[in-house]
């Protein structure tokens, strides 16, 4: 049996580390790297992403621009809402998040659709074959552990996390970009309402990033017939937040299956 060895790509502290790694000849090198841009990545990953571009094959794919998932589209007998986790205020005044889409359709999904149709040349409905198996290598360190996990539904595929196997953490992910002389920022969308304080005001530093977070948490408010909808875990308006002053200190970009915040 072929494997097809992927590296899923989110261009962050840990993906970026196995690309270096399969780079410079320290692990098995990958079949394929793939980027899945989701439209809205932060201006420096985007240069992360040129860096790595510049130094080593790696494919973009697109499901197109992620903040499309705030529209709702209605048709007669059938209701589509936000699939980002976008925030409302539920009963006694307990902020919770709707249900997040995201990760899947477009991050996991163009890149499952590239292996199918590009690489392997399959047909629309037709079986993924039984001689190939699908290793996407993805970028958990040990201290995600919890978020290692496998797609039992799909035999043809699993997922590998070479970071747990080389016992290697966030820090020492870090360390070794030290080390060679690289400076990598987490990798997830400018908008993610899963953010911390912390993590918003790094969106804050930059002003384009800032003004588009802030246009788009404008736009949302009223996508629900029934709720307010906001990037912010207090339910206030972006822009009104006193950051580092909430109870939002604890981040949940981990949540993403590996794949946005890595």
């Amino acid at each position: 049996m072929k494997i097809l060895r992927i590296l899923s790509l989110g261009a962050g502290v840990q993906s970026t580390t196995l690309a270096l790694m399969s780079h410079y000849g320290e692990i098995e090198p990958f079949d394929h790297i793939i980027f899945a841009d989701t439209g809205w990545e932060p201006g420096v990953v985007y240069e992360q992403l040129e860096m790595l571009k510049s130094m080593m094959e790696i494919t973009v794919v697109s499901a197109g621009d992620v903040r499309n998932m705030a529209n709702t589209t209605r048709k007669e007998g059938q209701t589509r809402f936000a699939s980002m986790p976008l925030w409302i205020m539920g009963h006694k005044k307990k902020a919770i998040p709707m249900r997040r889409q995201c990760t899947r359709e477009y991050k996991i999904e163009p890149i499952e659709r590239f292996i199918r149709y590009d690489i392997i040349g399959l047909a629309p409905r037709q079986w993924f074959p039984k001689d190939i198996l699908l290793e996407v290598n993805l970028g958990i360190s040990t201290d995600e552990m919890q978020r290692a996990n496998q797609d039992k539904r799909k035999k043809w595929k699993i997922n590998r996390f070479p970071l747990i196997e080389l016992k290697m953490s966030r820090d020492d992910c870090l360390d070794y970009l030290s080390q060679r002389g690289f400076k990598i920022a987490r990798s997830a969308c400018i908008g993610c309402p899963y953010r911390s304080d912390d993590e918003w005001l790094s969106i804050k530093r930059v002003e384009a990033d800032w003004l588009s977070a802030i246009e788009f948490d404008e736009s949302i408010r009223k996508i629900l017939p029934d709720a307010e909808c906001f990037l912010h875990r207090s339910c206030i308006p972006l822009k009104d937040v006193d950051l580092g002053y909430t109870d939002n200190d604890v981040s949940l970009l981990d949540e993403c299956s590996g794949l946005c915040g890595n």
